[in-house]
């Protein structure tokens, strides 16, 4: 972790590695915790780096919807994903 507090530009906030957020419960509850580096857009796009798991995670919209990281349909394929992997 190199640093956690409020992101200045999406205004939430996010534990950090190097380039990647870190999973925090409080930012996006559908991350599990492990070793997880994850990302996401405006609109909905989502990328999760799952070193635990040995799984990547990629999601990209067709329609936009409104969310900083992420949105609710990334969040559903996300849960679904790992409730397949489980």
């Amino acid at each position: 972790m190199q640093s956690d507090g409020a992101d200045l530009v999406v205004g939430l906030p996010v534990r950090r590695g190097i380039g990647y957020a870190l999973p925090k419960r409080e930012t996006a509850p559908w991350i599990p915790d492990g070793r997880i580096a994850f990302w996401g857009g405006w609109g909905g796009s989502m990328i999760i780096a799952d070193l635990d798991r040995r799984t990547t995670i990629s999601y990209v919209m067709n329609r936009m919807a409104p969310g900083i990281l992420g949105s609710d349909r990334s969040a559903a394929y996300v849960r679904a994903v790992y409730d397949g992997l489980s």
